[in-house]
């Protein structure tokens, strides 16, 4: 009787023991079957996203044989950049790069400024009416711009600042249709593109700053501005290169506004909407609409368009990671 009872307490007990052996294992296989899983999900949406972009990608170093060739897939069999030498001819590449670049860039650095200001303005000045005005300036974001689309068209069309242009033009506002300035005085004014977007992140950096900073260079003698340009922009300057990013990317993809307030002014992105037409008329009009080798100049077209913004990317992700971890999108 004892002897059972001493057999069945250590068969429960070598029980426990191989239970709580195989816990442990499930514990230490749990981690890697989770990595697995996020693994899976992270390549099955990067497929996803990046298809587009890795057909185009395969179809710009293809000689048109390659094109008209059902086994010829993804690696082309003959390599060549003809059809990216002809695509750039078409499109006229270079010179549209540089005005594009420079104009996007120019606005970018215009908006970032007054985002900036703004942003430092509504986190570390008490006035009355601040959260009046920033609640405005977030209500931007959430009304489309085709809803304010015709007033600002008739703003431009008769500019007028306090009456004083009226006067030296004949009691008649300036029209500043199909210039740059309307683009310019929206980036001046924080009615910018996404402006009020980047008013908020740069106004949560700076309000996480420590005010003991500040304190301190009031202190040493500093000014107000002597206190924003040597203490605080410094300190946020990651967030300033997302608004950069964000801004200069938006602006390269603009079509609303270009189109609304300057039509003939082209940038890299008219140039690649308009290149079907150019390709068309050079191949001499297409027999079919699923030309390959046709679709294949516009895929060029395209890639050729877009990889500005890609290689701005790449150089910068590190930088944009870290200013988006302490913008406040995160979190």
């Amino acid at each position: 009787m004892i002897a059972d009872t001493k057999r069945a307490r250590v068969s429960g007990v070598s029980a426990l023991a191989a239970r709580a052996e195989r816990l442990e294992k499930a514990k230490k296989i749990a981690p890697w079957l989770w990595s697995a899983v996020r693994l899976l999900l992270l390549i099955g949406i990067s497929y996803v996203i990046l298809y587009p972009l890795l057909v185009k990608m395969s179809q710009v170093f293809m000689s048109r044989a390659d094109l008209d060739d059902i086994t010829v897939r993804w690696v082309p069999r003959h390599f060549t950049l003809e059809n990216v030498r002809l695509v750039g001819a078409l499109m006229h590449y270079w010179p549209a790069l540089l005005r594009s670049v420079g104009w996007c860039g120019g606005l970018s650095l215009l908006q970032l400024a007054t985002c900036t200001l703004a942003g430092c303005g509504f986190a570390r000045f008490k006035f009355r009416g601040r959260n009046l005005a920033f609640v405005l300036v977030v209500g931007t974001l959430v009304v489309p711009p085709q809803t304010y689309s015709l007033t600002l068209y008739t703003v431009f069309q008769k500019f007028d600042v306090f009456g004083m242009v009226s006067i030296f033009n004949n009691g008649e506002g300036a029209s500043l249709l199909q210039t740059a300035w309307p683009m310019l005085l929206l980036s001046a004014t924080g009615m910018g593109i996404r402006s009020g977007l980047f008013i908020y992140l740069l106004r949560q950096t700076f309000r996480g700053l420590p005010k003991e900073l500040e304190e301190a260079a009031y202190v040493d003698g500093a000014g107000a501005w002597r206190t924003f340009f040597s203490v605080l922009m410094p300190n946020a300057l990651s967030t300033m290169l997302v608004a950069f990013i964000l801004s200069f990317v938006w602006q390269w993809n603009d079509t609303f506004y270009s189109n609304l307030f300057s039509p003939g002014f082209t940038t890299m992105i008219q140039v690649m909407r308009g290149v079907r037409t150019t390709i068309t008329q050079y191949l001499g009009g297409w027999q079919t609409l699923s030309d390959i080798y046709a679709s294949s100049l516009v895929n060029t077209a395209t890639l050729l368009a877009v990889l500005p913004v890609i290689l701005l990317y790449i150089i910068c992700q590190r930088f944009f990671v870290q200013g988006v971890e302490r913008s406040g999108l995160v979190g």
